[in-house]
């Protein structure tokens, strides 16, 4: 309960920038990240990153053009950690790719990552920032269609404990490809995440955009969609980023959606097309958000 006091006190806010699902291979370059400084900005700057970067790993299941060919390996060579310095702060490694390269292949990621000041989430491990006098903490977890009552219970009473400390943010990888609505049974787990204290939910997987719901004093994003992939094992350019700041009480607050058209083999960019804007519009309306469009960015209340 100290924790929550300090909070409730005058805490400085703390801006969050977050993006879905970011693919390195060794056809990448740092052009497919670079824009990424501008499109996240903020004290917390977040993505899910898809793969392990690691010296011995090796991708697989990818043609030279970059296209599948089989089961799917990922691995990126660790110079990329270098690239998202400065432009990332936090990055899930719950995902379905991040054990591509085996255990030693995330530490090595890990260790990668921390060596270039980025916090990475594991399923094990929590991320943790301290940003203006505040600790943010990120947890991560990669959940199946169908997850136990046990999981659901488990990840509650995860987000109650490190609450107390300071804001969380919840980041699942999770529904099904392709997917542009989140079943019942996510809503009422991100739902009972929020109402445990969590900030946010930031959710990523089905590489399509989804729905933004305001829920009580908190937000969730059920998919950010895809940022920026190296191979050609996704064809799902909308998407966006989600910013907000989190207020002296650990709300949501000033939530906002910014389109993007994500990076295929290419660098991501902002996106105005009426069509991807009036399509996040209509999908988070269905939640039961309002919504308004200023700017070409949406506008959550």
């Amino acid at each position: 309960m100290i924790g929550l006091l300090l909070l409730c006190l005058g805490a400085a806010p703390v801006t969050v920038s977050a993006a879905g699902d970011l693919h390195l291979g060794t056809a990448s370059s740092e052009s497919h990240v670079a824009p990424l400084s501008r499109l996240l900005q903020g004290d917390v700057r977040f993505v899910n990153l898809e793969g392990p970067l690691t010296k011995s790993g090796r991708e697989s299941g990818l043609a030279e053009d970059g296209t599948p060919t089989g089961p799917l390996r990922f691995n990126a060579p660790p110079v990329a950690a270098k690239w998202l310095k400065g432009r990332v702060d936090a990055v899930s490694l719950a995902n379905n790719h991040a054990l591509d390269q085996g255990e030693q292949g995330l530490a090595e990621t890990v260790s990668l990552l921390r060596e270039q000041g980025i916090q990475s989430a594991t399923g094990t491990t929590d991320a943790e920032l301290e940003r203006r006098g505040r600790r943010i903490r990120l947890i991560a977890r990669a959940l199946p269609e169908s997850w136990s009552p046990e999981d659901e219970s488990a990840l509650e009473s995860r987000v109650r404990e490190t609450r107390e400390a300071g804001p969380v943010l919840v980041s699942l990888h999770w529904g099904r490809a392709g997917a542009l609505l989140p079943t019942e049974d996510q809503r009422r787990l991100a739902g009972r995440l929020i109402d445990a204290g969590a900030t946010a939910v930031l959710g990523h997987g089905p590489h399509t955009p989804q729905g933004i719901e305001r829920h009580g004093r908190g937000i969730i994003a059920y998919s950010l969609g895809n940022v920026a992939f190296a191979c050609g094992c996704t064809e799902e350019r909308d998407a966006y980023v989600l910013r907000f700041r989190i207020d002296g009480a650990g709300a949501a607050v000033d939530v906002e959606a910014v389109p993007l058209q994500a990076g295929l083999r290419e660098p991501p960019q902002r996106t105005e097309d009426p069509e991807v804007v009036q399509l996040l519009q209509s999908l988070s309306e269905d939640l039961g958000s309002e919504v308004r469009v200023k700017g070409g960015h949406l506008l959550i209340r």
